[in-house]
C-alpha cells in the first residue's frame, strides 16, 4: 500500500476558501483507480494537512496528476507551494473495519520527523510504538513509512479523547529515542473536515 501526505500553509484568512474547494471540487476529482481513502484536517492556524492511501505507486502517480490540477486551481490561497511526502507503507495495521462512505469522521494524528536513514526509525516504531497501539482503545488504524529523509507516522482514532490517552506513552518512548531522529518529531492532529473511504476498510 502507498501513502501520500501533503502539508500546506495558506495565506491569512484563506483557509475557509480552501476547505470549501476541497469538499466541493477536489474530493470528487481525486477518485482515481486504486485510491482507498483520503482525509483532510486543519491542525493549526493556516495549516492544511491531507493524507491519501492508494493500492500502489502507479495509482499514486495518477493521483499526483489530479492533485496538481487541483492545487493550481487554488494556487493563490497558499503562502507557499504545498510539501508532499509519499512512499510505500512499511508498517501498518487496520484495527477497526470501516465501510465505504462519502463523509468519514475521525480524529487523526500525523507525525513528521527528519531522519538520516530508514532502519533505525522503522525499528523504533515497530518495537516501541506499535505495542502501544495494540493496547489502545478506539484506534482504527496506524502506519509508518520513510521517504526523502523524513519519517511519517500516523494513527486514526474514534475521538480526540482516546487519541490523547496514549500520548504520555508515546512521549515516554520518544524520550529514549536519542539519535534516531535529527530533530524533535512534529505532530499534527485534528478532526477531519473532509474525508472519504472509497472502499470498505478491513482489518489486517
Amino acid at each position: 500500500m502507498y501513502a501520500v501526505t501533503l502539508r500546506a500553509q495558506t495565506k491569512d484568512g484563506r483557509m475557509d476558501e480552501l476547505k470549501e474547494f476541497i469538499k466541493s471540487k477536489a474530493l470528487p476529482s481525486l477518485e482515481v483507480p486504486g485510491i482507498i481513502s483520503i482525509g483532510f484536517l486543519n491542525p493549526e492556524l493556516n495549516t492544511n494537512l491531507g493524507m491519501a492511501f492508494l493500492t500502489n505507486k502507479e495509482s499514486a502517480e495518477v493521483f499526483a496528476e489530479e492533485r496538481t490540477k487541483n492545487i493550481m486551481q487554488v494556487a493563490d490561497v497558499f503562502a507557499s507551494f504545498p510539501k508532499v511526502v509519499e512512499g510505500e507503507i512499511t508498517l501498518g495495521k487496520i484495527y477497526k473495519e470501516r465501510s465505504a462512505n462519502d463523509n468519514e469522521e475521525a480524529f487523526v494524528r500525523v507525525v513528521f520527523a527528519k531522519v538520516d536513514n530508514s532502519e533505525a526509525p522503522t525499528n523504533f516504531v515497530k518495537e516501541q510504538i506499535f505495542p502501544i497501539y495494540e493496547e489502545a482503545d478506539g484506534l482504527r488504524g496506524a502506519g509508518f513509512f520513510v521517504a526523502d529523509g523524513e519519517a511519517v507516522s500516523w494513527n486514526i482514532w474514534d475521538s480526540e479523547e482516546v487519541a490523547n490517552a496514549v500520548v504520555p506513552k508515546f512521549n515516554e518512548q520518544l524520550s529514549s529515542a536519542e539519535g534516531i531522529f535529527l530533530e524533535d518529531p512534529k505532530p499534527y492532529s485534528g478532526y477531519l473536515y473532509a474525508g472519504r473511504n472509497f472502499v470498505d476498510i478491513n482489518k489486517t
